[in-house]
């Protein structure tokens, strides 16, 4: 177990920041005419921990900029690029549905919070919490429908800064917040980024070795030591040795693999679009829901369609015993095994 959570540890600096733009890599792009990155002018740190102190307090605050400002400016270049790239192969055909489908799950969504929480059904705690999960869902598509992810001539347009800083910062807050914050990943994540202690063990020229006791690493692994993390100043950028040796092979496959999806959801949007009214349909049965129970019953059945439907992966049965009649002959007795034709027939019992 401690093995495991050393590799994780290992590969953490570099997969918190790819998986991050991974998440702007999907929404968005910037044409290359206005490919400069926009990005706050902050003073670059002489020292690693220092650096890396600036990076997790902005993480504390919720900002998602500070992911941005951690990159090299050609690391930012190579992401900018790449939205750019998946940008110009979306069009109104293929992503319309997808936003008319975001407007509809918030109209129903507000109806049923409106609906249920004036009808006084709700009446033991798990009922409240369903209205609230409601109310903040409600929330989180109404900042999805109000930003740049609704219309692709925004998207066309969007500056991956920008958009960190305003529509992703607000999708942070929402999801941290209240009822949909109540889970491992929840609230406590970002604020535990205030707890990781830094410590600069050495400085080599332009190389430091840092002990880092991460505020992830406490979240995902309680009690776990400080483990040691080599950083490098990349473009007078403090990043991980491991994000340094991973950049050159790991972006290019994220690269190809977004790319690869847009282009199939150009040319083929039918596969995606039948997926969004399967979804279309469980919301018009959550709209004629008129109690908390008989909601809560309509999504159960519903999301087991869902997962039917989008990633094709049909429940289970219950393993089925096999029943031997009443009435069946018992089973035969093997036959006698005979050996080559040099040997005599083995006889049922050992003679003595």
């Amino acid at each position: 177990m401690n093995v495991s959570r050393r590799c994780l540890a290992e590969r953490f600096e570099f997969l918190v920041v790819l998986a991050s733009l991974c998440v702007v890599a999907v929404v968005g792009c910037s044409k290359p005419e206005s490919a400069v990155i926009v990005c706050a002018k902050v003073p670059v740190p002489p020292e690693a921990d220092v650096a890396v102190r600036n990076v997790l307090a902005g993480l504390q605050r919720k900002d998602l900029r500070a992911l941005w400002e951690f990159l090299p400016p050609s690391y930012q270049a190579d992401v900018q690029e790449l939205l750019h790239d998946f940008g110009q192969r979306l069009d109104e055909k293929s992503w319309e549905p997808f936003v008319t489908t975001c407007r509809k799950a918030r109209l129903v969504t507000q109806q049923m919070t409106r609906r249920l929480g004036e009808s006084g059904d709700a009446a033991n705690d798990s009922d409240r919490e369903l209205v609230a999960k409601l109310r903040d869902v409600e929330q989180f598509l109404k900042v999805v429908c109000d930003s740049e992810l609704s219309d692709v001539a925004r998207l066309n347009n969007l500056d991956a800064f920008r958009f960190l800083g305003g529509t992703g910062n607000q999708l942070v807050e929402v999801v941290t917040h209240g009822t949909l914050g109540d889970s491992d990943l929840g609230t406590d994540v970002f604020s535990q980024f205030g707890a990781v202690k830094v410590e600069l063990l050495e400085s080599i020229g332009d190389s430091a070795v840092l002990n880092v006791d991460s505020a992830v690493l406490n979240v995902q692994w309680p009690g776990q030591e400080a483990t040691q993390h080599k950083f490098v100043r990349v473009e007078e950028r403090w990043i991980p040795q491991t994000l340094v040796a991973a950049w050159p092979t790991e972006f290019p496959k994220v690269r190809e693999q977004c790319l690869a999806w847009a282009d199939d959801l150009r040319a083929n949007p039918e596969p995606w679009h039948a997926r969004l009214r399967e979804f279309d349909q469980l919301l018009d049965e959550l709209a004629a829901t008129k109690s908390v129970a008989e909601t809560q019953q309509v999504w159960q059945s519903g999301a087991s369609r869902l997962i039917v439907a989008w990633f094709g992966v049909a429940p289970r049965d219950p393993p089925k015993t096999e029943e031997i009649p009443v009435e069946s002959p018992l089973p035969t007795k093997p036959a006698r095994v005979k050996r080559p034709e040099t040997e005599v027939l083995l006889p049922d019992e050992p003679q003595k």
